[in-house]
């Protein structure tokens, strides 16, 4: 037995160009306001596909798993009613480990798994910028003068306190993992960004 599929892959095979003939699109129902960009969250992934699966004797299953040196890993399986399968390892390497940003990290890869495994596309994928946001990646380090002060730190930390997402894009943006890296240069412009799109976000609730 490999350990990505199943000895036999024939009715899987067959079973899976049945249900891609009949795989909808996924709908950009998500925006990252720091890039302007538009693109399929897990939940519509799954609407488009979960249908044309089920009739054809196809699921997806994802668990996390954690091999003998303490590595977690997403696991995600095509599974067939026959018993065959094929499955992807996503390594799961977090920048920060607290539940919020672990959170939003596994259902990044989550979405990413099931879509690449399945063949779910939202038409062109423009969510590159977005992976960073919880895909690992290496800390900048910029000069300690470079960064923004604790006055800075403590304004644009209070203007986003009760606004997760816009922070995220914001870190993401930025390729840093806290708000403190934030560099001087571009302070006055994050502020002023930051402030016009909770403001946008307020007038649309309106």
């Amino acid at each position: 037995m490999n350990e990505y599929k199943s000895t036999e892959l024939n009715e899987l095979f067959a079973s899976m160009a049945k249900a891609q003939a009949d795989i909808k699109v996924a709908c950009k129902d998500s925006a990252n306001p720091f890039f302007k960009s538009k693109y399929a969250n897990l939940q519509s992934i799954i609407e488009a596909s979960r249908p044309a699966l089920c009739k054809n004797g196809l699921s997806v299953l994802q668990q996390i798993v954690t091999d003998g040196n303490g590595q977690d890993y997403l696991v995600t399986m095509l599974c067939h009613s026959s018993g065959q399968w094929v499955s992807s390892h996503m390594k799961i390497n977090p920048a920060k480990t607290d539940v919020q940003s672990l959170g939003s990290y596994i259902t990044y890869l989550r979405r990413y798994a099931y879509a690449a495994l399945i063949g779910v596309y939202d038409g062109d994928d423009d969510d590159g910028n977005q992976a960073v946001e919880s895909a690992p990646h290496a800390p900048r380090a910029p000069l300690q003068s470079s960064l923004i002060s604790e006055d800075q730190l403590e304004v644009i930390e209070n203007e986003l306190r009760n606004h997760h997402e816009i922070k995220k894009s914001l870190l993401s943006m930025l390729r840093i993992s806290d708000l403190k890296f934030m560099e001087r240069t571009v302070f006055n412009d994050m502020l002023k960004k930051v402030r016009e799109i909770i403001a946008n976000k307020a007038s649309a609730k309106q």
